[in-house]
């Protein structure tokens, strides 16, 4: 049982009056009560350190309970992390196994392509027989010069005006000379790029180049009307004849793109009309 340090110190001090007692009585000497007093002085020292040893102990107790209690608090905490770990394990296994059907599909995907373009590619371009004989495609009518409005004296050092240019070249190519035409034609765009006509004569170089059976040069002269006047009226017949010079290079995947853009660009045109039709003969829908 252990005695309140309190308790010990009273009892200490309460001696004092007996050593007085003893002394009064003459039963002690005066050096004896010295040392009593001495005895009794070691004795409260002692009883304060315990004491303090006594409250020491306390904290440390105390000090153990919350160290218990943030210990069980991390293992619970730990427990739950484990939980939440093992969780998003599960997820990652699920995400890892869609992820391996999306590369799947988008295998046989990019495999059903290749083969869809490969029998585009062996398919051979259809005949002029395949198409509607009872319209005429939009675009190729010869162009139409333009009257003057007013007779004008031609320019110095005999360079021809605008519309005996436009009207030269146009001749040419109604009586069949193509590559005269196209020479006119560019030689209009280069000499008067920026008048009403210049995205006509452009439209009317890659025709005449068409005419020649030159599909790759037509291209690029549709590419570079696309480019140079975006806005042109004579944009959906040059993007119509644009997927027609990929059909005469054989390149049959590239003029379906071009025909479909034209039907979803131009979709109330005539150049749309005409380009649903090819389509259909090419055995391609206009989606």
């Amino acid at each position: 049982m252990t005695v309140p340090a309190f308790s010990l110190r009273n009892a200490v001090r309460a001696s004092a009056p007996l050593a007085g007692a003893l002394l009064l009585v003459g039963c002690v000497t005066g050096s004896d009560i010295e040392g009593l007093h001495r005895h009794v002085g070691d004795v409260e020292k002692r009883v304060d350190a315990l004491a303090k040893q006594s409250s020491s102990k306390e904290e440390v107790a105390k000090l153990n309970e919350n160290l218990g209690k943030q210990v069980a608090t991390l293992l619970r905490s730990n427990a739950d992390l484990g939980a939440k770990f093992d969780e998003l394990t599960r997820e990652l296994q699920t995400l890892a196994g869609k992820l391996e059907d999306a590369n799947r599909r988008l295998a046989q995907l990019s495999q059903q392509l290749a083969e869809t373009q490969a029998r585009l590619a062996a398919a051979a371009p259809p005949d002029a027989a395949a198409l509607p004989t009872s319209e005429a495609t939009p675009g190729t009518a010869p162009p139409v010069a333009p009257a003057p409005a007013v007779a004008s004296a031609p320019p110095r050092g005999g360079a021809p005006s605008p519309a005996d240019l436009y009207a030269q070249a146009t001749a040419d190519y109604q009586r069949g000379q193509f590559e005269l035409a196209r020479e006119g034609f560019e030689d209009y765009v280069e000499r008067y790029g920026r008048t009403d006509l210049s995205d006509d004569a452009q439209y009317w170089a890659g025709e005449s180049l068409l005419a020649q059976k030159k599909p790759r040069e037509a291209i690029a002269a549709f590419e570079k009307l696309f480019k140079t006047w975006p806005e042109s009226d004579k944009a959906p017949a040059a993007h119509l004849k644009k997927g027609v010079a990929h059909l005469d290079l054989g390149e049959k995947a590239q003029a379906i793109v071009q025909l479909q853009f034209v039907v979803h660009e131009y979709p109330s045109s005539d150049e749309a009309k005409s380009a649903r039709q090819r389509l259909k003969a090419l055995g391609s829908d206009s989606r």
